[in-house]
């Protein structure tokens, strides 16, 4: 993996079944966009105001040239379920971009002149 990969826990002990699978997510995606220059992983555990226990949110950033998409996702019961979540929302917005540069998108035909609801009639 040549992508610089870092991987932070707050809150949460530090998981070697839970970094290799970012990790090897990040290098899925590196495979099939090679314009990714970093990426950053963040779990943690989250209290909700007034509940006992809390919720896993994984937060992932991509480093692009000129850009930077960051997706957060958050479970109640499992931290794999949450990173699995936020790496594939961050898979279609990086495939939705490329489709974008590609000139792979639809546009819509804008309306002819004169036709409308605001024609003026009495």
């Amino acid at each position: 993996m040549n992508l610089p990969f870092t991987i932070q826990f707050d809150g949460v002990a530090r998981s070697s079944a839970v970094e290799d699978f970012a990790r090897s997510r990040a290098e899925h995606l590196e495979r099939h966009f090679t314009d990714l220059m970093a990426c950053r992983v963040t779990v943690s555990r989250e209290s909700r105001h007034g509940q006992v226990g809390g919720f896993f949110s994984a937060r992932v950033a991509m480093t692009l040239p000129g850009r930077e998409l960051v997706v957060s996702h958050a479970h109640e019961h499992d931290a794999h379920i949450a990173l699995r979540d936020a790496f594939d929302a961050i898979r279609r917005r990086l495939e939705d971009g490329q489709q974008i540069r590609r000139g792979k998108v639809k546009t819509h035909a804008e309306p002819a002149a004169g036709t409308g609801d605001d024609a003026g009639g009495e």
